[in-house]
């Protein structure tokens, strides 16, 4: 069947996009890029928030109902995989041909017109990654809705391979992809003059970033006095050689990057793991714990070092003092990410959008 090549116009819901000198995940990153590479396209691209629009983005944006509630502690977790997705169908898509759901979509067939949704992990992953009896129980519930969306929407497409295996009904997978504009090697080869390491996430949860605090102060400091860890993520508890960085924007990430010896990340679940590749993509090793995203993006290790928690103290160690070592993780990691560009990842949704709507005005 031949796909035309016409330009679409495109809903977007997603809860968050980045904002200048506030932190955003990987979702609102992938968002963003999304709905802006189709919109420089040519494609007409509204997205439904709760953020202004990003400077210089050339889609749309509408506001979302329920900023006050979902602001609020109770708000963020009544919305988000329970009341979200009453949310998800209470804007106007009229104008549009085609919706994308980065967020809670099962009620969203209900209004008729195509719908991609994302799976930007799985709440069964998250489930069997959490020690709180609480959060275990309500991914558990998020999990079946997941399950019930995938089946009920038009596509639903997962971004990576590990969560196609969480969600049998997840149709498509579409990578992940980063700017290779921004996120790129420093061609002077240059690192940072004392050994630095860089995180990026919280400090709390699955991130586990105070667990890689309290292993940097026990193990690697005591031995390197110059070493730092450059915390990107939400202040924490001062600790000698932590270095806080919030509201970056995407240059700045970019350019500690591409200082940094070692990306470090202790992370106990990621359902793709974003950072793992704007690493790769600046010239600097990864190192991780084993969890289906790190797996999968450093395929087993092959691209980057994966270790278990208790030796993750001794293993930023060995690659600070190993300079060929991390040079040989530096290239295969760079090969690595050329397969993770936002323009792979824009061009295949491109032509998924095109079937999806091709197929709905042929019915």
């Amino acid at each position: 069947m031949e796909v035309s090549s016409r330009s679409l116009r495109i809903g977007v819901f997603s809860y968050r996009l980045p904002v200048a000198g506030e932190r955003r995940g990987g979702i609102e990153k992938v968002a963003h890029v999304l709905a802006d590479g189709l919109a420089r396209r040519g494609h007409s691209v509204t997205v439904w928030t709760h953020d202004p629009k990003p400077q210089g983005a050339l889609y749309d944006v509408r506001a979302l109902p329920w900023r006050r509630f979902v602001d609020t502690w109770l708000g963020r977790r009544a919305t988000m995989g329970y009341l979200g997705n009453l949310l998800a169908v209470m804007p106007s898509y009229r104008e549009s041909e085609v919706v994308i759901a980065h967020g809670d979509s099962l009620l969203l067939p209900l209004l008729r017109k195509p719908v991609v949704r994302i799976m930007h992990g799985s709440a069964m992953g998250e489930a069997l990654s959490s020690t709180n009896p609480l959060r275990f129980l309500a991914q558990i519930a998020i999990y079946g809705q997941e399950l019930a969306s995938a089946i009920s929407n038009t596509v639903c497409v997962g971004v990576s391979e590990n969560s196609r295996r969480m969600n049998p009904f997840i149709s498509s997978v579409i990578p992940n992809g980063v700017d290779s504009n921004v996120f790129k090697v420093d061609p002077r080869g240059k690192k940072a003059e004392t050994p630095m390491i860089l995180f990026v996430g919280t400090a709390e949860g699955r991130k586990r970033g105070r667990i890689l605090i309290e292993m940097f102060a026990r193990q690697v400091r005591p031995r390197i006095p110059t070493a730092t860890l450059h915390f990107v993520g939400p202040l924490s508890d001062p600790s000698p050689g932590v270095i806080y960085h919030e509201g970056l924007e995407e240059e700045e990430l970019a350019a500690l990057y591409r200082q940094a010896w070692l990306y470090a990340s202790p992370s106990s679940y990621e359902g793709f793991g974003l950072p793992y590749v704007e690493a790769m993509a600046c010239g600097t090793p990864v190192l991780a714990v084993p969890n289906p995203g790190s797996e999968e993006v450093l395929e087993g290790g092959k691209y980057g070092r994966l270790v278990e928690l208790e030796d993750f103290g001794k293993a930023m160690l060995e690659l600070i003092a190993d300079a060929q070592g991390r040079q040989r993780l530096a290239e295969a990691g760079l090969q690595r990410a050329r397969i993770y560009t936002d323009t792979r990842m824009i061009d295949a949704y491109e032509v998924l959008l095109r079937k999806v709507c091709q197929g709905a005005a042929s019915r």
